[in-house]
């Protein structure tokens, strides 16, 4: 046999091949393509329609439904088609989506499983996921009940029975700092359309953060006074008490619609569908008040408590340990767990007095959860060394409340120990004193020519004989310097005196350094970072308060300040405003609505303003 017909035979056979694969992968891709899906309820009440929908996104034949030999097929198969184009960067997207609809029916209590429907698409059969149904007893002595809300929806007359919330604490007694948590549930023998109108209780000594909405319900049923509810979980909130004491939350209120059905002539399965049978009417409920009590924290504090309360731990890293002079070190705290983390202070290092300082800054990433805020919480360090030599820093020692464990715990790092080096300018380091080895220094030069010209201004002349010595002049020349020199001597003793005195150079710094965090706050109004502005002017106010008052921040608060600036003599209006202005950034700090941009920038003036008066009023 000739070599080339061998050859000839190979690449034909490559090529069948080939198309084959080809043919598969691309029968692959169609099959991976196709989505044939089955949804009806979970639980239904035994005598109650619902609907059993199949959809596929390909068009298909011979449609074969499982057997259901435990339901009535009061209707269907219902087929609906739709369509959909998309155009996006240019490139059009045509998807259709066919739906088989099936009204069923059970009378039999139990837990039934729907088997798997089949179609045929392009040849290829394709079945669906199968479903399991709960047939629930109907507490409501068979149909008597559903006569009754039939009646009183037609009617109108819906009672509290018909519909009610309520608002369950998995806890009534917590510790200060422990999450809480609310959650809102509705009640209701009718059919609801929507909320209009929602009226939450003012959480006035509480932190609250949202867990979930009413955007997706998954409804469910209970049995309450022998009636068969509907139940949905409408939200849930966690709450961070502030305060300890008694706690009264008030009724939550919420505004429904409802479908109120209109007497009609016909009576047809069909009617249950569609909403031509309905219209909206509104009703409003409103759930119990609730008492929590708060305790305060145990015994034994620790000095360095920061106020972080929870399940957590804490690292301590460094960018590096050795630098040369002027280089940054960044140092990270990361606070990890389950706790209130947003409600944390910074920790606090004990850094050498030869190292440049700058504001620390945090970064959140955890997300809300019922055991309170998991993930961590970082810290950001920035020093800069300016002499050379080793310097160790102290260990930083964070303290928190386990509230499972009912005590503090502290968790204490490692010291710090920085290698620092000359630099490039050739710095020394010698005897405890710093000194450059040479300084650079311009050149002076002299920019001319050599050849002056005559003067040709006015000349000033004085008679022959007149001498400045033993002239007034030549006294006052000896006197003034002298007196001068004498008063810049007594200035600086006293500019000493008082920088001796710390508590008075940051009294007399405040309201300097709270304008200046101020507007640090207005940019970040303009960068539209509500929680960050809140946070900024909250700052702002206590470390003026803080220099002001001769007192850490860490023992401030607003009952404390309040009696502090009134024995200071200051005006009982200019009290209550700062008080007002300490409750608006503290609730919207951690509220989901912050404001509009509008209020921020009035709380901003506020602030200004309120701190100009306190300095004129308070008395040293």
């Amino acid at each position: 046999m000739p070599k080339n017909f061998n050859i000839e035979m190979m690449y034909k056979i490559k090529y069948i091949l080939f198309a084959c694969l080809l043919f598969a992968f691309i029968s692959n891709i169609k099959a991976q393509d196709i989505q044939f899906t089955a949804k009806a309820k979970s639980a239904v009440l035994t005598g109650e329609k619902f609907q059993l929908v199949y959809s596929v996104n390909e068009e298909g034949e011979d449609f074969r439904l499982p057997p259901l030999a435990d339901f009535s097929v009061l209707m269907g198969p219902s087929v609906m088609t739709s369509s959909s184009t998309q155009i996006i960067n240019g490139k059009v997207t045509r998807s259709r989506q066919y739906t088989y609809t099936y009204i069923l029916k059970c009378d039999k209590e139990g837990k039934y499983n729907i088997a798997p429907a089949q179609i045929t698409i392009d040849g290829k059969k394709y079945s669906s996921n199968s479903l399991n149904v709960e047939i629930i007893k109907n507490a409501g002595a068979g149909s008597s009940q559903a006569q009754q809300n039939q009646s009183s929806s037609e009617s109108g007359s819906f009672s509290n029975d018909d519909l009610f919330i309520k608002v369950t604490p998995n806890k009534r007694s917590i510790y200060q700092g422990e999450p809480l948590v609310l959650t809102t549930k509705i009640y209701t023998l009718i059919d609801l359309d929507n909320v209009s109108d929602i009226k939450h209780p003012d959480f006035r000594n509480f932190i609250v953060q949202d867990l979930s909405d009413a955007s997706n319900i998954n409804w469910s049923y209970e049995v309450v006074n022998n009636k068969q509810y509907r139940v949905g979980t409408f939200e849930q909130k966690v709450l961070y008490a502030q305060k300890t004491g008694t706690e009264n939350i008030a009724a939550t209120e919420i505004e429904f619609l409802i479908k109120q059905r209109v007497r009609r002539r016909s009576q047809s399965i069909f009617d249950d569908f569609f909403d031509n049978n309905y219209r909206i009417v509104k009703k409003r409920v409103k759930s119990k008040p609730i008492k929590i009590t708060v305790k305060p924290y145990p015994s034994g504090k620790p000095s360095g408590f920061s106020g972080a309360v929870g399940q957590l731990n804490m690292k301590v890293n460094t960018s590096t340990n050795k630098v040369k002079v002027n280089d940054g070190i960044t140092i990270k705290v990361t606070v990890s767990g389950t706790g209130n983390h947003k409600l944390m202070s910074t920790p606090k290092f004990d850094f050498p007095t030869d190292f440049d300082l700058f504001e620390p800054t945090a970064k959140n990433n955890f997300k809300n959860t019922v055991s309170g805020m998991q993930g961590t919480k970082t810290y950001e360090y920035l020093i800069i060394p300016r002499f050379p030599g080793k310097y160790t820093i102290d260990p930083l020692v964070f303290s928190y409340f386990d509230y499972k464990a009912k005590r503090f715990k502290s968790i204490k790092s490692r010291p710090i120990n920085i290698e620092v080096e000359k630099g490039e300018g050739g710095e020394e380091y010698t005897g405890g004193t710093y000194s450059p080895s040479s300084v650079n220094r311009e050149q002076v030069k002299f920019v001319g020519k050599d050849i002056r010209f005559i003067k040709t201004g006015k000349a000033h002349l004085k008679p022959i004989g007149t001498f400045f010595f033993g002239s007034i002049g030549f006294y006052f020349g000896y006197i003034i310097p002298l007196l001068v020199l004498l008063l810049v001597f007594i200035l600086y003793r006293k500019r000493m005196h008082e920088n001796a005195n710390m508590h008075l150079v940051k009294n007399k710094k405040a309201s300097k350094m709270a304008q200046k965090r101020l507007k640090k706050s207005s940019t970040l109004l303009k960068e539209r970072d509500h929680e960050a502005f809140y946070d900024e002017v909250l700052k702002a106010l206590y470390t003026y308060l803080s220099d002001k008052l001769y007192l850490p921040v860490s023992e401030l608060n607003k009952e404390k300040v309040s009696n502090l600036i009134e024995e200071r003599g200051v005006e009982s209006s200019v009290k209550d405003e700062l008080i007002s202005i300490l409750d608006t950034c503290e609730f919207a700090r951690y509220s989901q609505e912050s404001g509009a941009t509008e209020e921020m920038d009035k709380l901003y003036k506020r602030a200004l303003d309120n701190i100009g008066k306190l300095d004129s009023q308070i008395k040293k």
